[in-house]
């Protein structure tokens, strides 16, 4: 069984050939592409910008050429292809305790360290991910900024002689960050962590990675405990079938929080483009963006790019269990084939009008002047679409389970009703 939390951590002597590493391994973690496949390998990960490494600066006499020469933008050095922060898949660019940070000042910088630099990498699995809340780079950079110089402390490097840089992968399964350490002055002569050192940051990165679910336990054990004391006359089964139902109760009103989003590749990524190009180009130059208000062939071209979007592998599988479901809670008051196949149809055209509506601001935002983020855009859309589509899903999951427990629990009176008819 994987932890449900995983510290990895490497360390990286001042030699020639470690800094072109470092060097590398900033720009992978910086401007990672690609869709990833399979558990993460977090020993792999940390190695993969060795492998750039060698890639990319075998094109160049040496690293320090590459770092002169390196631009993220311009087309034509072999770095060009690359898009910084939120402009390729699994990768947020890079930060640090002051915001953004220069990806060319830092590798420069690293280039020339002749002190030891410490890799990191901090992955939860996605589950835990979702339910503690840090899917996204900026819930990752505030708990990294609350804890990064306190596990430096517990290697023996103050505050002010700490430099750091991180990025967040949003890898489907293993969400992660990257984090780069080293001294301003380098003092510390040995690189290897000890084992209390290990165990002390791993501390420091579980108090603060967990703090949130730590007071919501405590408050639970407080309202239950209440509520024991509070009704310890009656059955304690019959008590925790109560809160084990308003639980659920609570996910069907809200829904759950859905988990990461599947990865778009370039493929589907550019033919998303276009079809929100194309509806740009129909849509009302002014006015509400409502799909309610929208004029008739609009509608139509909405619910075609919502139709494909829906179709695509990685939500379909979600699209047919939401139907299913529906078929489900329906199959409670009737048996009649074509009622429940009504309800799936239903519970699909619902879906279609809340992606239709993303869909629709998507292609609006397309008619901005100087809109040059294009990718940022698919990304959002894509990524709005899912989460709109796995909410409802987890919402009618909730609500299945709701209606199973009251069908349940109507078959167990009537059996202990006819019981009591006997017995007289």
């Amino acid at each position: 069984m994987s932890s449900p939390f995983v510290m990895i951590a490497k360390f990286y002597l001042p030699t020639l050939e470690n800094r072109a590493k470092n060097v590398a391994h900033l720009l992978y973690i910086g401007t990672r592409s690609g869709v990833d496949k399979g558990e993460l390998n977090e020993l792999e990960e940390l190695d993969e910008g060795n492998k750039y490494a060698e890639k990319i600066l075998s094109e160049y006499d040496n690293f320090d050429d590459f770092i002169d020469n390196f631009e993220i933008d311009i087309a034509g050095t072999p770095a060009g292809h690359v898009k910084y922060m939120d402009e390729r898949p699994g990768s947020h660019g890079l930060f640090s305790s002051d915001g953004n940070v220069s990806l060319k000042e830092t590798m420069k910088e690293l280039s020339n360290h002749l002190g030891i630099a410490w890799r990191f990498i901090l992955s939860l699995k996605e589950e835990d991910a979702v339910k503690l809340g840090y899917t996204t780079r900026e819930s990752w950079e505030k708990a990294l900024r609350a804890t990064i110089s306190d596990a430096a402390a517990k290697m023996g490097i103050p505050e002010s002689n700490l430099k750091w840089v991180a990025a967040f992968h949003q890898k489907k399964g293993h969400p992660h960050v990257h984090i780069v350490m080293w001294e301003k002055t380098p003092q510390r002569h040995q690189g290897k962590l000890s084992e209390g050192e290990r165990k002390d940051i791993r501390k420091v990165f579980l108090n603060e990675i967990y703090a949130k679910e730590r007071l919501a336990l405590t408050a639970e054990k407080s309202a239950v405990r209440d509520l024991i004391r509070d009704t310890a006359k009656r059955d304690i089964s019959e008590l925790l079938n109560e809160v084990k139902k308003a639980r659920i109760e609570i996910k069907a009103l809200n829904g759950e929080k859905p988990g990461l989003p599947p990865t778009l590749d370039q493929t589907t990524r550019e033919e998303l483009f276009e079809k929100l190009k194309e509806l740009s180009k129909i849509m009302p130059s002014h006015g509400r963006i409502a799909y309610a208000y929208m004029p008739s062939e609009v509608k139509e071209k909405a619910k075609e790019i919502t139709d494909w979007l829906l179709k695509q592998p990685s939500f379909h599988e979600s699209v047919e269990r939401y139907k299913d479901l529906a078929k489900e809670l329906t199959s409670h008051y009737t048996s009649n084939p074509e009622i429940l196949e009504s309800a799936a149809e239903k519970a699909y055209e619902d879906i279609q009008k809340r992606v239709s509506q993303i869909v629709l601001k998507g292609a609006a935002a397309l008619r901005e002047e100087n809109l040059m983020d294009t990718t940022r855009l698919t990304n959002t859309v894509w990524r709005s679409a899912w989460r709109a589509l796995e909410r409802e899903r987890l919402r009618a999951e909730a609500q299945s389970n709701i209606a199973a427990q009251k069908e349940m629990e109507k078959k167990r009176k009537a059996i202990e009703r006819r019981s009591e008819s006997r017995e007289v």
